[in-house]
């Protein structure tokens, strides 16, 4: 058997497969020739009266490539093995395990077809919550910031990839709001944020509305080089609106 050691989410899943996962084009660590004694019957069977099964896994002190899944850990205790912390799971190929336990499921470990197929499905979740959302609350005023928060809001429930939006005041004219909109679907590859200038009235208040989408790796060049922002803005006293929050 071959044992990957999958860690994430603040999860750690012991995978045992009986195919290669290199097969699946698995890139990761992977420990060959495991042997694994998992009695599933005898772990998880919980009779009334009884202690709760503890599923402790540990390993031959003898043999580091044997593992085996006790009912409790004070039987491992006993029966010498040392602690390995996880859940066991065993599955025939690291494919199976992708498909019914990756959720969401690791890009570089997921064929094109189940990537793709996962994506569909996001797109349309993210569509059915966008019908069943109520629009955001007017802004509490025509202020800057009050406009800025609600386009915020706005942009949130239309465009599930936004993930944050930084509002920059400082150095900005005040019918002018400035807005980085991180978006790692969206934003081209250049390093430069290029804004882009959309008209805005709010009760009779007009805005010159600047967005400059940006990704995750644009924004980290930013924060080093301020340069890379559009002529005039700053990061300085921004405020920012994380998705969810």
């Amino acid at each position: 058997m071959y044992l990957v050691v999958d860690a994430r989410h603040g999860i750690c899943y012991l995978v045992f497969t009986w195919e290669d996962p290199r097969k699946a084009g698995y890139v990761g660590q992977i420990l060959d020739d495991v042997t694994l004694d998992y009695d599933m019957g005898a772990v998880h069977h919980w009779p009334d009266g009884t202690e709760m099964p503890e599923e402790a896994v540990g390993r031959s002190p003898n043999d580091p490539k044997r593992y085996q899944v006790f009912r409790y850990k004070k039987d491992r205790q006993q029966a010498g093995y040392e602690p390995v912390e996880g859940t066991p799971v065993v599955f025939g190929s690291w494919k199976d395990y992708v498909k019914l336990r990756l959720v969401p499921p690791d890009p570089e470990q997921t064929d094109d077809e189940h990537w793709y197929d996962y994506l569909d499905r996001l797109d349309e979740d993210a569509r059915h919550r966008r019908l069943v959302t109520p629009p955001p609350a007017p802004p509490k005023s025509t202020a800057p910031e009050d406009v800025a928060a609600w386009v915020a809001k706005q942009h949130f429930v239309s465009d599930g990839s936004v993930r944050e939006v930084w509002y920059l005041p400082q150095g900005a004219p005040p019918t002018e709001i400035r807005l980085l909109e991180l978006n790692d679907l969206l934003a081209g590859p250049s390093s430069q944020a290029e804004a882009i200038d959309f008209g805005l009235e709010v009760e009779g208040a007009k805005f010159r509305l600047m967005i400059a989408d940006i990704t995750s790796k644009q924004l980290e060049e930013i924060k080093r080089d301020p340069s890379r922002l559009p002529p005039g803005w700053s990061l300085d006293e921004s405020r920012i609106w994380r998705r969810g929050a």
